[in-house]
């Protein structure tokens, strides 16, 4: 009887208090633990983390719950504070896939971070070797002293995990909260899920070489585990639709212009171009259209230093030759500027008096502008092979040696011009076919892709539109130069040029479709 009255006594809010302090939560697991004095972060947190070191052959992995994932960015939040990351940084994210199910409209909340991939394209792709996939435990660790700030493993992992600290002017990313995890502590995103929908397991590496391989199994709406071979597996009791897509998929992004690499790439080839033209004119002219071509290359070379977050550690670059096409181009492009010198320091002694010397040295003179312009072609290639690498459709290898090698036509073109004195019926014919040729190409290259047309068509339409006049005042300038003659028709012409293949370079990093993981509806 005294039950009843106690009931009727206690209003609904009362009971579902009396009812939440019953539930077995997390966080009330945690507490419990703690007050009784059970020892170790294992006791508490030894279902989410593995209680033995991997094997070998095996590694440490995040597996993500998708019934269990709620969204609320608890995961987020912790790693943030742990890790003391800017305000704009992260190193985890919450994204969500959207699709039709049986029962109706379909949402799945997802969680995702770096993957420890078994062939990381981040530690591949890196120059100067700031990465290392721990051997005991499988996760991939960015040493920050090593890095130089160049970003290239931005461009080469698929999952837009690494992320550019332009206070540090160093890469940072995900490590798993290595230093936790050795003395038997959980990860902050893993300790901080209320409902521990992040664990940490050991997986056989070959078992996920030959399921990335398979390019499935992974995650709907995420890039081809097949390029880097991700360790993170996400799992549900549910059969996921087939047509589930990345909430963001509709959010339009273009890419960052990467205004250094605009300059290195355009004046570079275009400058190697020169070489080529000035060493078959070399007894004609070719001595001033080679001087010019060295400093359009240089300038190039200058701006490439501007990009790194840590110039003064450039030195260092060439130490991952042996797997990075990064590394490849800075020493290729840089034995093309050193042999370049003795044709530059040939033609300066001719023009400052010492005649004996110049004829002395200048045989070896044009033996140098063959060098350096040979050099320089191969140079171009390891351009190509940085981006083709990344995987990126609109940087495949047909489309950037087309577009790369044709800077390099329309170079050796204009710098025939200027070897000449001037525009002649040759150069007019030649540059206005290669300029029709690469238009063509570029605007197919632009329509190849569902995301790349919206580009073009929408935020990025103005910059098309300059490249097309662009293109349009490099015509006209040839055209004038070949009725009007002189010398400095073929200088403007030669800018034109320039100030064209840059406006197609800035197209190029902006329109690529970057891959990443699913994200939030706002994109």
């Amino acid at each position: 009887m005294s039950e009843l009255i106690d009931l009727k006594d206690k209003t609904l809010i009362d009971m579902l208090l009396e009812e939440q302090q019953q539930v077995g939560t997390p966080v009330g697991r945690f507490a419990d633990a703690a007050e009784s004095e059970s020892g170790g972060q294992g006791g508490r947190f030894g279902d989410l983390i593995p209680l033995s070191a991997p094997r070998k052959g095996e590694q440490y992995a995040f597996q993500v719950d998708l019934d269990r994932c709620s969204g609320c960015k608890g995961c987020v939040t912790a790693c943030h504070s742990l890790n003391g990351l800017d305000e704009d940084e992260t190193w985890r994210d919450i994204g969500s896939l959207v699709g039709e199910g049986e029962q109706g409209p379909y949402l799945q909340t997802v969680t995702t971070a770096c993957h420890h991939c078994v062939e990381p394209g981040c530690l591949i792709g890196c120059p100067v070797n700031a990465y290392e996939k721990d051997e005991a435990s499988g996760i991939v660790l960015h040493l920050d002293d090593q890095c130089i700030g160049c970003q290239y493993c931005v461009l080469k992992c698929p999952y837009d995990v690494p992320k550019y600290s332009s206070k540090r002017g160093v890469v940072r990313k995900c490590d798993m909260c290595h230093s936790r995890l050795s003395s038997g502590e959980a990860p902050a995103c893993v300790q901080a899920c209320p409902h521990e929908a992040i664990k940490i397991v050991t997986v056989e590496t070959n078992e996920v070489l030959a399921k990335s391989s398979r390019g499935g199994g992974f995650l709907p709406a995420s890039p081809d585990p097949s390029y880097t071979k991700p360790s993170t597996s996400y799992i549900s009791s549910k059969k996921l639709p087939d047509n589930l897509v990345a909430a963001d998929a509709h959010v339009l992004r273009p890419q960052h212009t990467h205004w250094p690499l605009v300059g290195l790439l355009a004046l570079s080839q275009i400058g190697i171009g020169g070489f080529l033209a000035s060493a078959f004119s070399w007894e004609r002219g070719g001595d001033i259209a080679y001087a010019i071509a060295w400093g359009v290359l240089h300038v190039g070379l200058l701006c490439s230093a501007l990009h790194l977050g840590q110039p003064l550690k450039a030195w260092r670059i060439f130490v991952g030759f042996r797997r990075s096409w990064l590394s490849r181009e800075a020493v290729v492009l840089g034995f093309c500027s050193g042999i370049s010198i003795p044709a530059l320091g040939a033609i300066c002694l001719g023009w400052f008096g010492f005649s004996d010397y110049a004829a002395a040295v200048g045989p070896w003179g044009k033996v140098a502008a063959w060098a350096s312009a040979l050099v320089g072609l191969i140079g171009v290639l390891t351009s190509v092979f940085i981006y083709v690498d990344t995987q990126r459709s609109f940087w495949r290898l047909r489309i950037s040696a087309f577009k790369f090698y044709g800077s390099v036509v329309l170079g050796a073109l204009s710098f025939a011009a200027i070897a000449a004195g001037g525009v002649g019926l040759f150069e007019v014919l030649s540059i206005n076919l290669v300029l029709a040729l690469k238009l063509f190409g570029e605007w197919k290259s632009l329509h190849e892709n569902a995301v790349t047309v919206r580009l073009v068509e929408g935020p990025l339409s103005t910059i098309w539109k300059l490249r097309l006049f662009s293109a349009a005042v490099v015509a006209a300038t040839v055209v004038l130069g070949y009725f009007l003659g002189g010398l400095w028709l073929a200088l403007v012409g030669l800018a034109s040029v320039c100030l064209s293949e840059l406006l197609e370079r800035v197209l190029y990093f902006k329109a690529v479709n970057a891959p990443k993981m699913p994200g939030g509806h706002n994109g």
